[in-house]
């Protein structure tokens, strides 16, 4: 639907373009095939961690993506038929269309046979060789047709030509020519296709062909692997496939070359495809790509994008790119593509590096780009950076506007150096998740989103954007800004005290979104994944747990340090930098939704001496031993003094940052007083109600240790959120039963009440039933918070 919308607005912009051009070029506007956005997905294709999306999903999803896009161009087709129909003057006109009509019809059914089929793939586990039959089936009938199957857009562009010259009006001519200039842009798709791996992935492949032993960046053995992969470019031969071969392939980024040959072969020839990388930290991860690509005879077709995103890849960025572009095979390949293709992450690097310092360390990165491709000659090539940000503040979504948003990542002094570097750059930015897909959520939003996109984008910064003395006199001093930030952020990173923060309730507190496992190594764990270090947890659970507690700790985390450093010069550089500014803008918001005091209530609720006053202090017998045994449990668990660390940590960074920020005005308010005690009663209400579940704890019975888990780890498992655990764990140790009841005479009287008559129905009712409640409640509290942050990411 998102895309569907972003598809209406553009042809609406196409159409404003053309009456301009038709105002002002009146012999000439037909020439035009304007080319201003493309549109991209990877929902099917991203492969990085998961293990849950076949191969038989991804192919599945292409081919629906070009079943609702050729249905469009039907529509369009159709309605251009039956207008000139109705004035009954243009019959070969009208034959040409039914032509056009026909041939795309045709294609749709086609698909959607083959739709069925690998949708059968969901199947698999329970019948593969009935599945692979059909997948036979369908696979013999695309070869013996591909002659006849629409796969190149080329065919129908053609028809639009025949169908420009036969047209007589105006409004007629218009369309065709908006028709034409999608049908360029997007060719068979409602989506340029994006898939995406990891680079362990890409080395898993590759590593029995070179001998690979050690990691792939290891100084003592990286030059051999670099020759053996060289070598292999030289000499490889592409291979022959078919879907038997990809049935049978067992390693991931050979198979996912192998769905990316099959998707060129019999869906669509013409558009290329994006092979992104992830965490991409040695050449030999492209240069191996590259070689699959050639093997399987796609290097024409794909574009090998590396991800720079960690700490490493930022480091290393530039010089990955420079010792690709002196390897002759990859030379070869970037001169036959006419691109070179990059990606650039904020999530993870927000969180090791700190948000500003992943925005600072991509424009970094942008510019020394533009100077090695000018130096090595390669600045003919276009350049394409496909920025991946999330929706939230944690994940490198500005939040103001879209001009903030698109200048935070694609700052105005990186897009003028290269235009005076003669590098063409095609710009790319994601919007992910359902909160991404708001932007374009309805046709009027989606217009006005892509409008604000081509007001950002189209023109070249004319502003003496390079006065900025972000990037002169005071250079040397704005990288000891950010590095202090970054310092800051990896001491809490690999802090375990901080790890402990973030598995207090781990994803506990959420109601479970997304398709993606919280831990990055293994699939099917819970909400909470006993972390032993944070890089273990993905950026979007990391993220939304922070928003949780009210700290947005990877965004203004190290700011007051680093401010401290020079408080004065600090305040002369905010003061006459529009990038620093803009950096710092994101700061801003995030400390708008930061609340210090809550987080220190939510580290309180472990804290036992805590809950022992409390105790001290009840008037209540009962309400006493409930609060001491909350207080005796959190005494075994250890786990306050670890918080309380953290806790000072961030208070003492704070306190710096207050201080800093006041010096050039900020924090300023945005948000209202209002929304800032709703987020404040909303904390509350959940603290009171995790402190009820708590006391509840105390009059769960014992139970004997044949269930395989003691009571104390279940209260534990509870103290922690993981109450869905939990409860099932109790009905199965106090099963809610019927009582039994066996009529008739045995030949005796019985007095014995056995165990048949006892039933759980109090406890269920009393203890289990309302903590699962509160819980609900909980959770509920968080979409709440959610709702008022903004971001679910």
């Amino acid at each position: 639907m998102a895309i569907a919308n972003i598809h209406g607005a553009l042809r609406r912009a196409y159409e404003i373009a053309l009456d301009v051009a038709a105002e002002n070029y009146p012999d000439e506007w037909e020439q035009l095939s304007p080319r201003l956005i493309t549109v991209a997905s990877w929902v099917g294709y991203d492969l990085d961690g998961r293990s849950d999306i076949k191969w038989s999903d991804t192919l599945f999803t292409r081919l629906k993506i070009q079943v609702l896009q050729l249905q469009r161009y039907v529509k369009l087709v159709d309605e251009l038929r039956r207008g000139v129909e109705s004035k009954r003057s243009n019959v070969d006109l009208v034959h040409l269309l039914e032509l056009l009509e026909s041939r795309l019809a045709l294609a749709i059914k086609e698909a959607e046979d083959e739709i069925e089929v690998f949708q059968g793939g969901k199947k698999e586990g329970e019948a593969p060789l009935a599945w692979a039959e059909e997948v036979r089936r369908i696979a013999k009938r695309m070869h013996d047709g591909r002659e006849l199957r629409l796969i190149d857009s080329a065919q129908l562009l053609e028809l639009i030509d025949r169908a420009l010259g036969l047209s007589k009006t105006p409004e007629q001519r218009r369309k065709l020519i908006v028709l034409r200039a999608e049908i360029a842009n997007h060719g068979l798709g409602m989506a340029h296709t994006h898939v995406r791996l990891n680079a362990v992935q890409i080395h898993n492949a590759i590593r029995k062909l070179i001998d690979m032993e050690a990691a792939p960046d290891d100084p003592a053995h990286k030059r051999s692997y670099i020759a053996k992969i060289t070598k292999l470019l030289l000499h490889v031969k592409p291979v022959q496939i078919n879907f038997a071969s990809i049935l049978a392939e067992r390693t991931s980024a050979k198979r996912l070359f192998m769905i990316v040959a099959k998707m060129l072969k019999y869906i669509d020839t013409t558009v290329p495809v994006r092979f992104l990388i992830a965490e991409t930290e040695t050449p030999l991860t492209l240069l191996s790509a590259l070689y699959f690509a050639k093997l399987f005879g796609v290097d024409g077709k794909v574009d090998i994008s590396p991800l720079f995103e960690t700490t490493k890849a930022f480091e290393r960025g530039i010089r990955v790119i420079d010792e690709c572009l002196q390897n002759p095979a990859f030379v070869a390949y970037v001169r036959k593509r006419g691109r070179l293709c990059i990606q650039t992450g904020f999530s993870d690097a927000g969180r090791h590096l700190g948000q500003t310092v992943a925005a600072i360390s991509v424009e970094w990165l942008r510019l020394k780009l533009a100077e090695l491709m000018r130096q090595r000659g390669f600045d003919d090539i276009e350049l394409v950076i496909f920025d991946t940000h999330g929706e939230s503040i944690g994940r490198g979504g500005h939040p103001e506007d879209f001009r903030a948003r698109l200048e935070y990542v694609a700052s105005p002094v990186s897009r003028q150096n290269f235009a005076q570097q003669g590098i063409r750059v095609k710009e790319e930015a994601s919007f992910q998740g359902g909160d991404g897909y708001l932007y374009f959520i309805t046709p009027d939003i989606a217009l006005a989103s892509v409008t604000r996109i081509l007001e950002y984008m189209l023109p070249i910064p004319t502003d003496d954007v390079e006065s900025d003395p972000a990037y002169r006199h005071d250079e040397d001093y704005v990288k000891e800004f950010f590095i202090t930030i970054r310092r800051f952020n990896e001491e809490v990173m690999n802090d375990p005290a901080y790890a402990a923060l973030l598995d207090t309730f781990g994803g506990n507190l959420l109601f479970i979104s997304g398709s993606r496992p919280v831990k990055r190594e293994h699939e099917g764990l819970a909400q909470r994944v006993n972390l032993t270090h944070p890089s273990q947890m993905r950026a979007i659970p990391h993220n939304g747990i922070l928003q949780q507690l009210g700290m947005l700790a990877n965004t203004v985390g190290g700011v007051g340090q680093a401010i401290a450093r020079d408080p004065e010069r600090f305040q002369r550089l905010y003061q006459s930098s529009p990038r620093c500014r803009r950096l710092l803008g994101m700061v801003d918001w995030a400390l708008a939704f930061t609340d210090l005091e809550a987080l220190k209530c939510y580290v309180d609720l472990f804290d036992p001496g805590q809950w022992l006053s409390r105790a001290y202090q009840a008037k209540d017998a009962a309400a006493a031993t409930e609060l001491r045994h909350v207080a005796e449990h959190l005494e075994g668990d250890r786990v306050y003094e670890k918080l309380a660390k953290i806790y000072r940590v961030f208070q003492r960074d704070m306190l710096d940052l207050r201080e800093g920020l006041a010096l050039v005005g900020l924090p300023q308010a945005k948000i209202s007083d209002e929304v800032r005690m709703d987020l404040r009663l909303l904390h509350g209400l959940r603290i009171a109600l995790i402190m009820r579940i708590f006391t509840l704890t105390a009059h769960i019975p014992d139970f004997s240790d044949q269930h395989n888990i003691t009571r104390q780890q279940l209260v534990s498992k509870i103290f922690h959120l993981e109450i869905d655990d939990a409860m099932r764990k109790l009905n199965t140790i106090f099963p809610k039963v019927e009582q039994i009841k066996f009529e008739g005479d045995f030949g005796e009287a019985a007095t014995y009440v056995g165990d048949w008559h006892q039933t759980y129905e109090r406890e269920h009712q009393a203890i289990f039933g309302p903590i699962a409640g509160l819980y609900t409640l909980v959770r509920r509290l968080s979409s709440g918070i959610i709702h008022t942050v903004g971001a679910l990411g």
